[in-house]
């Protein structure tokens, strides 16, 4: 395997871009620095050279990184990372795994020394200017890192895997707006954290569509719902007694299922129309028990592979890396609910 731009700058200690104006004999580069890249170029062929066969291909150190936060949702990404565990290893990836509380800025730099030990970070990022800063850091190392499931595009990460969250609000407010018909009064949005920018996007996308197409609805926006079935139970009381016309619900992340419970106890659900994501055994049920209406949903396995492949594949230099598929958003009713 010829040497990378990122083993080179690895080797030179400088970034992949100082490699690339070397290779181009830009003359903006200092001379000490440009000799020590060509030398981590030539020490890199050497090494190549001297094995008497073609070695095999290396295998690469990847964190996979969570915030510590109360998710159903990240604790199944979780499980998936764990199950994924025979396809690394036939891909040549070693993966250890992390949780980390971004909301401190303290933890979050404590944890940036321990990720620069790592060939590349896949990671599920939180809306704070210190992991901006901690994604920055890594890249001046030569470590890429690739954010999941939730992205943070003014960051210097070298590339989102996951679904478009804003297409995924925009296809929940059409499906609400549809089933609603001619309905007037009010469709609360419910959302675990505003640090997640797949909940920011999710909600500005339903919000876009019923101000466009459905103007006989009002969305009210719940920020902050606490995913757990208490949470789930105060939520509902609150909405019922604060907005008599609700006529729908939309959650944007986890605890869909402690909302649909909380309903039927209060006995409203029949009036009120209800969306949430991921699919899961207990949602399956209430989907064919009309506990829920629609689930939507994104392959999660799926979508940890590709991230983990798009890590290896910046690594390896690969032309193209960039062009990383995006996964579909996947609708279930009452009639798929078990497909």
């Amino acid at each position: 395997m010829p040497a990378t731009r990122m083993m080179i700058a690895r080797r030179a200690g400088v970034s992949v871009a100082t490699v690339d104006r070397v290779l181009r004999d830009d003359a903006s580069v200092r001379a000490e620095t440009a000799a020590r890249v060509r030398q981590a170029l030539a020490d890199l062929r050497d090494d190549r050279a001297s094995r008497g066969r073609p070695p095999k291909a290396a295998a690469f150190r990847i964190a996979f990184v969570l915030p510590q936060i109360n998710s159903r949702f990240l604790d199944q990404v979780e499980r998936d990372i764990a199950l994924s565990a025979s396809f690394f290893r036939e891909h040549r990836i070693i993966p250890s795994f992390y949780r980390c509380d971004f909301s401190s800025q303290r933890d979050t730099s404590r944890f940036g020394e321990q990720a620069a030990g790592y060939d590349a970070l896949v990671l599920v990022p939180l809306d704070y200017p210190w992991v901006g800063r901690l994604i920055e850091e890594l890249s001046d190392a030569s470590v890429p890192v690739v954010t999941a499931f939730s992205d943070l595009p003014g960051s210097r990460r070298a590339a989102y895997v996951g679904v478009d969250n804003r297409i995924a609000g925009r296809t929940a407010g059409l499906l609400m707006g549809g089933f609603l018909c001619t309905r007037i009064g009010s469709v609360a949005v419910l959302s675990g954290s505003s640090r997640l920018h797949d909940q920011v996007e999710r909600r500005t996308g339903f919000s876009q569509v019923l101000e466009e197409d459905f103007r006989n609805l009002r969305g009210i926006a719940e920020p902050d719902f606490t995913e757990d079935d208490d949470g789930a139970d105060l939520a509902v009381q609150g909405l019922l007694a604060r907005h008599d016309d609700l006529v729908g619900i939309y959650v944007t992340g986890g605890g869909v299922r402690g909302i649909a419970a909380a309903l039927q106890e209060s006995g409203d659900k029949p009036r009120i129309f209800l969306i949430g994501h991921e699919r899961t055994a207990d949602t399956r049920e209430q989907l064919s028990g009309r506990a829920i209406d629609v689930i939507l949903d994104q392959d999660v396995r799926g979508i940890v592979h590709r991230a983990g492949l798009a890590a290896v594949d910046f690594l390896n230099d690969v032309r193209g890396a960039l062009a990383i598929p995006t996964p579909e958003t996947r609708i279930y009713l009452r009639e798929n609910a078990h497909a």
